[in-house]
This record gives structure tokens, sequence and C-alpha cells, in this order.
């Protein structure tokens, strides 16, 4: 069981920019699947270089939940993310432009580790914040 305010640090964490900050969330068991990527991540490793892969297109990268609830080992939230696309990102060239978007995700835990993540967001959204699209 976990408890809300886990999962608001977590998403605290990615706005430090400290990968392993990030990485204290997830063991090597953990899944963590970013949809609009059509890209999934097993075990720390995987993990690790997606995180350094979303700081790489964006160094000042900010996670800011909207909300977040729980019920057991299972837990959804909504957040913001925002940032300068200062980095290629898959399918997205850097345009040095800032980005706000919003995102969702379907988190399952284990104890007070996540063991699978899927994150939801809108890759148009972010092409026309960008102006890519």
């Amino acid at each position: 069981m976990t408890t809300p305010q886990r999962l608001r640090d977590y998403y605290a964490a990615w706005s430090w920019q400290d990968v392993d900050a990030v990485l204290q969330f997830f063991d090597d068991q953990s899944s963590f699947e970013d949809l609009a990527f059509a890209a999934k991540f097993d075990g720390l490793d995987q993990i690790r270089s997606f995180i350094e892969l979303t700081y790489a297109g964006a160094p000042d990268f900010e996670v800011h939940p909207t909300e977040v609830m729980v019920d057991g080992d299972k837990a959804a939230a909504s957040w913001l993310m925002s940032g300068t696309h200062r980095g290629d990102l898959p399918g997205f060239p850097a345009t040095g432009k800032r980005f706000e978007v919003r995102a969702a995700s379907i988190i399952q835990m284990s104890g007070p580790t996540i063991h699978r993540i899927v994150d939801y967001w809108n890759p148009v959204e972010f092409q026309r914040s960008v102006g890519l699209a």
C-alpha cells in the first residue's frame, strides 16, 4: 500500500533533474511505459536511460501533480509537465521553446516501490507547444 504523498514525492523528484532521486521510487523489477513515445523500459538500467533522455531533451524538466488517487496498490495521477525543449527527443527535434503539456499516469505499486507505471500524454499538444505543428 502507498499514500498519495509518496506519489507526490515521486513527481516532485522529476523536477529536481536528479536521475537517482527519481530512480529511488523503482527497483529492478519495475517497468515504465511512455505511450506517447510507444516505448517501454524494464528494470533500473532502462528506466535510468529514459530519465536521462528526458533531461537531455529538457534540462529544466518539471512535473507538477494536479491530482493523485490511491486505492491499495493501485493509483492514478494527473499532472502537468513543462520545460524548455533544448535537446532532441524521439521524433521531436529540439526547438529551444518552452512547453507545458497535461499528462496522466496509471500506477501499480509494490509496497513503497512503483512496480508498473504507464504515462499518457498527447504528443500533438507537445508539438504545438514547441512549434513543431
